[in-house]
């Protein structure tokens, strides 16, 4: 009985052509349920309704019920009236899926005979119906038109829909008119290339299962690559410059982080970038792909150990030494590009590579930092490293001067933020964000330009058919493109931000997405191009910004993870000797964590930066100090022995802090040393001390700069000037020895003056002497 309800409803519809359904009415609820036959629209032509000719349209047929379903019917459905504004477009893309929306199109000739379908099974179609006979008003506008499926089930039919689809198609006045020609517009349209980054251990990067869909033939990624490569028309790509470093490290086999010596010198090229792909080919189109696995498989551990371990997860290089790529652990870059994942993936680079040339390539603050967190806050050094980084990051790809952008996942930025951002940088919001500004571009003073976006959400097209498939998503352009040239506001451009995270779908190739694009009355044209026509005098924009929006931005506790991190690599960086990449290197890690995709889950974010910065202290306490357990010392100044050893396999400069609290005690400054990879050297510092006790000394191994690494070495000096004592013994000795000698002299000389003269001895011989004596 509900059958039969619905179906003379939905004949009184067809006749009238209007929607007289309650929504609460039985007719509506049997309409609203799932269709047994699920139906697609794969092609229409042409994308806009033509002054003369056939519209057709084909697509599948596929029955999902438990039941054969028998003499099936296809007919065009269209809508008597056109949708005329924006708003109406934009409630009728959000409509039910079931509502119904205009009339079948009948008569003989005009629907396309399918047959019986089986359970599970598919069938193609094929409508093409004449200009003349679709049933439409011809007012200039957007009309519905979409496809009915009708069978037979038990030797009965109704009229009820079992399989719809639905698209708009816009109609813009004859070209020889006056409204004709006045109806053109332009369009900028971006592409987003983005996917959320993990990296935690040794910098690897974490579920490469997922990135491998993504990147292989017929993945996400890989179908915005080969849709872009059909543009002739002007096109701007919005990069994440941390999507193209994962690509490489999958080409690289995942490698860990490579501390090792550099050999090409540059920087901001990442010490995990795989050797150029063998394979120059751009990837084929192939399966269906499923987005990327949640779980971080493949990470690496996170241990902090100080131990020199050669295991991938501990190692502090995972490519042969010299190497500048980062090729994998235990093998060459060529073994690494022989894996099939490596294969998609270098593929998947040489036709970015080769694409870039041809396109508007924007870079985004590396890995997609939250914005709106980072610049709304305390922490403006982390905005200015991501877009120095996201930069460097491009030009070592062969991508010279990208133009930097900022796109705030959420279409808005805190106003403290916008007005952060320097003059250099283009930022993208949503129109809904400055519902007040008519210009597509706002030039402000010393400050960012802003250019305002057709928000994404505004660019689905209706279901039931999936909203973001490259044909649904082609004709709601066509459609809003249409109504702005109709409008007042035609002579300025349309600037169109696809879905961050777009998925053209597996049928991107046949909706000829570009090709139906291409009309008399649109003009694509690039990012730069919609900057010129900024209005000559400077204004002023005050983004919406609601408190839902703030309270969805990473938590502090991310970046400040973050900058510990970068802190932690700019110290590791100034220990390696031969290495000027591996501060950048942790720095692009670090900034994964506080990214638009971190706000999901910022946790597990935070955990994974926090996990790498673990990795980084457990290598550099690698280069430790062995002090001796005490040191005596005699005198004012004696010196203390102490050992540097460096359990890295690379060579390291590294420098000591001295600590002596509440002592005297002061030990000279030791310049820095330089240490090849398992050496330890010995080393002599100078101390000295007016104090006689016992001094509580504290070593630490730094950076040449001062920062520390970690290892230290504490012991006691004892002080006692022993020497001195022994010089006053011995300077009282020496006055009493030159004392006698001065008493002996001075008795000498008077007895010589007692004497009249010396003494001489008696002569034996002299007689007369003896005689006189007698």
């Amino acid at each position: 009985m509900r059958r039969l309800l619905a179906g003379l409803l939905a004949a009184v519809v067809a006749t009238t052509g209007t929607t007289a359904l309650t929504p609460d009415s039985a007719a509506a609820r049997a309409r609203s349920e799932r269709t047994p036959l699920q139906v697609s629209i794969d092609t229409l032509a042409p994308g806009v309704i033509p002054q003369r000719g056939k519209v057709t349209v084909t697509g599948q047929i596929t029955n999902r019920s438990d039941e054969t379903w028998s003499d099936l019917n296809v007919y065009l459905l269209t809508s008597p009236q056109p949708l005329r504004s924006r708003a109406q477009l934009d409630r009728a893309a959000r409509s039910d899926a079931a509502a119904e929306v205009g009339g079948r199109v009948t008569g003989v000739g005009l629907f396309a005979k399918v047959g019986d379908l089986a359970p599970g099974e598919s069938s193609s179609y094929r409508l093409s119906v004449r200009r003349a006979d679709l049933g439409i008003s011809g007012q200039p506008g957007v009309y519905w038109v979409g496809v009915h499926v009708l069978g037979a089930q038990d030797g009965g039919r109704d009229s009820v829909a079992d399989g719809r689809a639905r698209t708009f198609m816009p109609l813009l006045p004859p070209e020889a008119s006056a409204a004709g020609l006045r109806s053109h517009t332009r369009m900028a349209l971006l592409v987003p290339f983005r996917q959320p980054a993990h990296r935690a251990g040794a910098a690897r990067l974490t579920g490469v299962a997922g990135w491998d869909r993504l990147l292989a033939p017929d993945g996400r990624l890989d179908r915005l690559l080969s849709l872009t490569g059909n543009a002739t028309a002007p096109l701007t790509w919005i990069v994440d410059p941390a999507v193209l470093d994962a690509a490489r490290s999958v080409a690289a086999g995942n490698p860990p982080l490579d501390s090792g010596p550099d050999t090409n010198g540059s920087r901001g090229g990442g010490g995990t970038s795989p050797s150029p792909s063998p394979s120059g080919s751009a990837s084929p189109s192939g399966s269906a792909s499923s987005s990327p696995s949640g779980p971080a498989s493949g990470s690496p551990s996170s241990s902090s150990s100080s131990s020199s371990s050669s295991s991938p997860s501990s190692s502090p290089t995972g490519s042969p030494s010299g190497s500048p790529t980062g090729s994998p652990t235990g093998g060459s870059a060529s073994a690494a590009s022989a894996q099939p994942a490596a294969l998609r993936a270098g593929a998947w680079l040489d036709e970015f590579g080769r694409q870039a040339g041809s396109h508007t390539v924007a870079a985004l603050p590396y890995g997609d930092l939250d914005v709106a967190a980072a610049l709304g806050g305390q922490f403006p050094a982390l905005f200015r490293q991501a877009a120095g980084l996201g930069t460097a990051t491009m030009a070592g790809l062969g991508v010279a001067n990208p133009l930097p952008v900022v796109d705030p996942l959420d279409g808005s930025l805190p106003p403290t933020a916008l007005r952060r951002v320097g003059a250099g940088t283009t930022v993208l919001l949503d129109r809904s964000a400055a519902p007040r500004e008519r210009d597509p571009v706002v030039a402000r003073s010393g400050r960012a330009p802003v250019v305002l976006t057709l928000p994404p959400a505004d660019v689905a097209g209706p279901g039931p058919n999936r909203p973001l498939d490259a044909l649904a998503v082609r004709q709601r352009l066509l459609s809003e493109a249409a109504l702005h040239a109709m409008s007042a506001n035609r002579d300025q451009p349309m600037v169109v931000s696809l879905p961050p995270y777009w998925d053209p779908g597996p049928g991107w190739a046949a909706a000829r997405f570009f090709g139906g694009l291409d009309t008399s009355w649109l003009q694509l044209v690039d990012l730069p191009a919609v900057l010129a026509t900024a209005p000559a005098s400077p204004g002023t924009v005050s983004p919406v910004y609601p408190q839902a929006l703030r309270a969805a931005q990473v938590p502090v506790a991310n970046l400040s993870s973050t900058r510990a991190l970068s802190r932690a690599g700019d110290v590791f960086a100034g220990v390696l000797s031969e290495n000027n990449t591996v501060d950048d290197v942790l720095a692009k890690a670090a900034l994964l964590g506080s990214s638009y995709g971190a706000r999901s889950r910022p946790t597990r974010a935070r955990g994974e930066t926090d996990s790498t910065t673990r990795y980084v202290r457990g290598q550099m306490s690698q280069v430790h100090i062995e002090g001796p357990p005490f040191v005596m010392m005699s005198g004012e100044s004696g010196p203390i022995q102490v050992t540097l050893v460096n359990d890295l396999p690379q060579t390291v400069t590294v420098g000591l802090s001295m600590s002596t609290p509440g002592s005297d005690l002061s030990i000279a400054k030791h310049d820095p040393v330089t240490l090849g990879p398992g050496r330890r050297t010995s080393i002599r510092l100078e101390a000295r001390s007016t104090d006689i006790g016992v001094h509580s000394v504290t070593l630490r191994v730094t950076d040449p700069f001062g920062a520390p690494l970690g290892s230290r070495a504490e012991f006691n000096v004892r002080t006692s000037h022993v020497s001195t004592i022994i010089w006053v013994i011995m300077g009282g000795g020496a006055a009493l020895l030159f004392l006698a000698i001065a008493v002996r002299l001075l008795r000498r000389i008077r007895r010589r003056q007692a004497t009249h003269g010396p003494l001489l001895p008696r002569d034996p011989n002299d007689r007369r002497g003896q005689e006189l004596k007698a």
